[in-house]
Formats: C-alpha cells, structure tokens, sequence
C-alpha cells in the first residue's frame, strides 16, 4: 500500500499512537478510513460520470452520423424523382406535339391532296391471273 512495506507501516503506527496517545487513536483512525472511503467513492463516481459522458458522446456520434445518412438518402430520393418527373414533363410535352403535328395535319388542305397524288400515281397491279382472253 502507498509502495510502503510492512516495516514501514509499523513505525508509522507507532508513531502515530505515541502522538496522539491511546485515547484518540482509535477515534483518529477510523477517521483516516472513512476519509479513504470518501476519496474511493468519490474517484469511482467520477469515473463513472465520465465513462457515461463517453458512452453520450458515442451516441450523439452515431446519432449525428445517422443523420447525415438519412440526409443524403432523401437528398437521393428528391433528385432521383425530380428527374423522373422532368422525363414524364418531357414525355408530356412530346405528346402534346405530336398531337399538334397530328391535328395540323389534318386540318391542312396541301397534305392531304399531296396523300391523294401519291394515291393515284401508284400502279394498281393485281396478282391474281387473267384468262388470256380476258379484254386489257
């Protein structure tokens, strides 16, 4: 205890009953004990405290880091459903295109005589055979 020997600790008894006589010793060292038990108790919940401080910081930590992962996975989801709703906006956009370049065709008079040219200038050739006596 303290590095001190057996020796050493007997003189200090001695020493100790000497100076403050046979009276008082006793009383002095349970004194001396509770104030050990005291600076035990004391250093033991200090240690304590700071392995539970410790353990909180751990988790604000984990908690912090958790976070940020929730973040950035939102982040994900909104930029990966923005550009989906950009393609179906695209999507939409060449519908309704299409649907102009259909009705403008309709409505212009030059397409379809063009469609009827084109109509008429194609042979009607048929494949099925004709008797040779058959008028041309």
């Amino acid at each position: 205890m303290f590095g001190m020997g057996f020796f050493e600790l007997l003189v200090v008894l001695v020493v100790a009953i000497i100076f403050l006589g046979p009276e008082k010793f006793p009383k002095a060292l349970v004194d001396i004990v509770k104030c050990f038990r005291a600076v035990k108790k004391t250093l033991s919940d200090a240690k304590e405290t700071l392995d539970k401080e410790i353990h909180i910081e751990e988790l604000r930590q984990q908690s912090l880091e958790y976070k940020k992962y929730f973040e950035e996975s939102a982040q994900n989801v909104q930029n990966s459903l923005k550009r989906e709703l950009e393609e179906v906006k695209e999507i939409k956009e060449l519908q309704e295109f299409k649907e102009i370049t259909q009705s403008i065709a309709k409505d212009n008079p030059l397409d379809s005589l063009a469609e009827e040219v084109h109509a008429d200038e194609k042979p009607k050739v048929s494949l099925e055979k004709k008797p040779p006596d058959a008028p041309r």
